[in-house]
């Protein structure tokens, strides 16, 4: 029970039983709970049933806010990078990117208000879902980050682009860093910081005032702001796995993937 509100949990949708994503409701409130020990690598299954969640809350009229949260240490590192090597032994590079970003833009075009409630590490593709939600919570201390360069792929500078400014976007792109949840907000990128023992309690509290204005306005504005945005996530995205399919038939692309495994500096010939 958070705030007062006891959550069900849903176990199964249309016959499928969730493993790695969860969703229980309670008071109009649906969340979304990620748990993918230990680091909630976001691998095939986390996003094939973000996925399936996002189709289910769509049409589903007595969720009007949703909470996105992890239950473990930390909050989402990205796309499985072990996936992501034997995809380029399978040649798929860019149909497991797609696969994400399927789940990614189904979070962000929710028809309901989305809080992410983000503590611990979010990195990488990880950084994609507070960066494509309405609101984002953040703990004192957690760890934003777009390692992907070091990978030597194109992804994350679309999400990026909607909670940093263009300069700062592009040197954290460029130099794969890391960034405080402290140091973020200045910059607007989340909306609020707050002590790890209070994370869930504030996001609830934020939920249930949203859920005060009543469903219809909410999913109406969500439209209308969404539609406003100039952002085109699908296209940005989509222009990202163009780029890394190009990076993938490169040797850099495979030296910088094999490095980042082993825990090494990466021998870059720029071919």
């Amino acid at each position: 029970m958070v705030q007062g509100i006891e959550f069900k949990k849903i176990d199964q949708i249309d016959g499928y039983e969730l493993k790695k994503v969860f969703l229980s409701v309670g008071d109009h409130i649906g969340l979304i709970t990620l748990h993918n020990p230990p680091v909630n690598a976001a691998d095939g299954i986390v996003q094939d049933e973000i996925l399936r969640l996002c189709e289910f809350i769509a049409k589903q009229e007595d969720i009007w806010v949703c909470i996105m949260h992890s239950d473990i240490k930390t909050f989402c590192v990205g796309v499985d990078v072990n996936r992501f090597k034997q995809s380029v032994i399978d040649r798929n590079v860019s149909d497991v990117q797609e696969v994400f970003y399927d789940g990614a833009l189904a979070l962000y075009e929710l028809p309901v208000p989305l809080i992410c409630a983000v503590h611990g590490h979010c990195l990488g593709g990880g950084l994609c879902y507070p960066a494509g939600s309405d609101i984002t919570i953040a703990a004192e201390g957690t760890l934003f980050g777009a390692p992907e360069v070091k990978l030597g792929v194109t992804g994350g500078s679309g999400h990026l682009s909607r909670i940093l400014p263009p300069m700062i976007m592009r040197d954290m792109a460029y130099c794969g860093s890391f960034m405080k949840a402290e140091d973020l907000a200045v910059y607007g990128g989340v909306t609020m910081v707050v002590p790890q023992e209070e994370l869930m309690a504030v996001a609830v509290a934020k939920a249930k005032e949203l859920c005060a204005k009543g469903p219809l306005i909410l999913r109406e504005l969500k439209s209308c702001m969404n539609a406003q945005e100039d952002f085109q996530m699908y296209r940005k995205n989509h222009i990202e796995i163009l780029h890394t399919r190009y990076m993938s038939s490169s040797e850099d692309f495979v030296e910088a993937l094999d490095a980042f495994l082993e825990k090494r500096e990466p021998q870059l010939k720029g071919r």
